[in-house]
């Protein structure tokens, strides 16, 4: 025996505990996964089970929740970040991840932090304004180191999937029975269930439609792949269509029907599915718009608001303008128009102050987001946003709905960029691993012998959707999008690693529509 030999036999029973330990901790880490997505689902709805309120003068209520819930989740993510480091480093992995997405995500953290300094951020600001901005990044990273078959991940789907349905039912039968149902599921805050929308199990409408929508995309992106669609799953995407359209998230819509299209682009073929699951979702918001007088008025509100936020832009509220219900109006004035769309004109500020600085504005958690309310309750009086700081316009939400917005005044340009091109290079890969003409639109099937797997559509399509709806909402650092919307990531980078996104069979298949 040579003295090589020995050291490998001298080496083996190292090298099967490292393996063993490996496969343990992925097997935990799957569980804690797992478990965050099961708790990010229910938090809310807990926090109000133990929560209380007192009532205000004005009929508002003064609502106070536990903690307690919250400090699980970060645990949980504290958790599973040093799991994936110790995994990594027990596989002798880190060359796995020095991908264009991971040096991308890293120049990006180094904007941020450069843009925290030069904008006043402390130390503890800035690590708290971070985790909340890349805590759904954790389980990105997580997913590619537990690097899963799909037959291992496919019961967490099923668990997931059971939640929503439960979700669903409970969001249909609140637009029948209204506010006395939802006080009675235990929700405090009763302001969209005044207004006829329903948020299920989660603390609000826009919350159930994002993960609605992101569910149905991934039925969508399944549909297309396979001969024929059991029956029963058009029936469980109409159950999940229903539920959307009771929460009456507009953005949500939208963003699903825009994935759709993008779905039936990549894959070039199942056009008659796309298009029926679209024309179901469409009519079904429609009339839910359409059947109900005071949901009537208020879409009918909300389009006259944003024409007059562009009649009367922020900040231009006196001369000969004035806006109804507000204290400008007044008898004298003869030029009234409509309440104003916030969202534009918290757009029309954010455009205006970052001019004074584009670069790398304002610094990360000092405007308009969760770290900036709980460490500021009145951070919008900060000099640097006008001479009477950033004007709320009378909300009594202390947050800026929209993602782009707040990103763009924390980080400025170069901060946005950054956050961009890492989007791009974290799901060209999967784009790219699909088969077939890359850039032929027609209808198409996969080469013979080709199969693709519904996440190398669904990951493309979850990525859109994030885009648009974090226009009108705070979706990419809420606590409850982003770990759903990196679990679909993730598991498609893991799936590409393992050859199992695009697999070859011997027999032809043979996919219609």
């Amino acid at each position: 025996m040579s003295s090589s030999d020995q050291l490998v036999l001298d080496r083996a029973p190292g090298a099967d505990r490292l393996t063993r330990s490996s496969r343990l901790l992925g097997t935990v880490l799957l569980i804690l996964v797992g478990v965050l997505l099961v708790e990010v689902l229910f938090e809310a709805w807990v926090q109000h089970l133990g929560g209380s309120f007192t009532r205000l003068d004005d009929g508002r209520r003064d609502i106070r929740l536990p903690d307690w819930p919250k400090d699980v989740k970060n645990a949980l993510y504290v958790a599973i970040l040093a799991l994936t480091l110790v995994k990594i480093t027990l596989d002798r992995a880190w060359r796995r991840y020095t991908t264009r997405a991971d040096i991308a995500l890293v120049v990006l953290g180094v904007l941020m932090v450069l843009a925290g300094l030069l904008g006043g951020s402390d130390l503890q600001l800035m690590g708290e304004a971070l985790f909340v901005y890349f805590r759904g990044v954790i389980v990105f990273y997580a997913w590619r180191a537990i690097n899963p078959s799909w037959t291992r991940v496919r019961p967490l789907f099923w668990v997931l999937g059971g939640i929503l349905v439960v979700n669903s039912i409970a969001a249909i039968l609140q637009t029948f029975f209204g506010v006395p149902l939802i006080e009675r599921m235990g929700w405090l805050e009763l302001t969209w269930a005044s207004i006829f929308r329903a948020q299920g199990f989660l603390d609000h409408p826009n919350h159930l439609g994002h993960v609605l929508a992101l569910a149905m995309l991934g039925l969508v992106a399944w549909f297309v792949t396979l001969r024929d669609v059991p029956r029963k799953w058009w029936w469980l995407f109409a159950l999940f269509a229903v539920a959307l359209s009771a929460t009456q998230s507009r953005e949500a819509t939208l963003g699903f029907l825009a994935g759709t299209v993008l779905i039936g682009l990549l894959r070039r073929a199942g056009w008659r599915r796309v298009t029926a699951a679209a024309a179901v979702v469409a009519v079904l918001a429609t009339a839910q718009q359409g059947l109900r007088d005071e949901n009537r008025r208020e879409l009918q509100r909300r389009l006259a608001g944003v024409f007059s936020a562009f009649a009367v832009p922020s900040g231009e509220e006196g001369g000969d303008y004035c806006v109804k219900g507000t204290a400008s109006d007044t008898e004298e004035c003869t030029n009234k128009v409509d309440q104003r769309e916030i969202r534009i004109l918290y757009a029309q500020q954010g455009m205006r102050i970052l001019a004074h600085s584009p670069l790398l504005g304002y610094g990360i958690g000092q405007f308009g987001g969760i770290v900036a309310e709980k460490d500021d309750p009145n951070w919008n009086l900060d000099p640097r946003f006008g001479p009477h700081g950033f004007d709320m316009h009378g909300s009594t939400q202390k947050q800026v709905d929209s993602f782009w917005l707040h990103l763009v005044v924390e980080v400025g340009i170069l901060g946005l960029l950054a956050y961009l091109l890492w989007l791009f290079f974290l799901i060209w890969p999967v784009i790219r691993a699909r088969p077939g003409p890359r850039w032929r639109f027609r209808s198409s099937d996969n080469p013979p012998g080709v199969t693709a797997h519904p996440l190398l559509y669904w990951a493309p399509a979850a990525m859109l959707f994030a885009v648009l709806v974090a226009f009108l909402s705070p979706a990419l650092e809420d606590p409850l999008f982003p770990p759903l919307l990196f679990t679909v990531l993730g598991l498609a980078w893991a799936l590409l690693a393992r050859g199992e996104l695009v697999t070859t069979t011997k027999e032809p298949a043979t996919e219609g529509e």
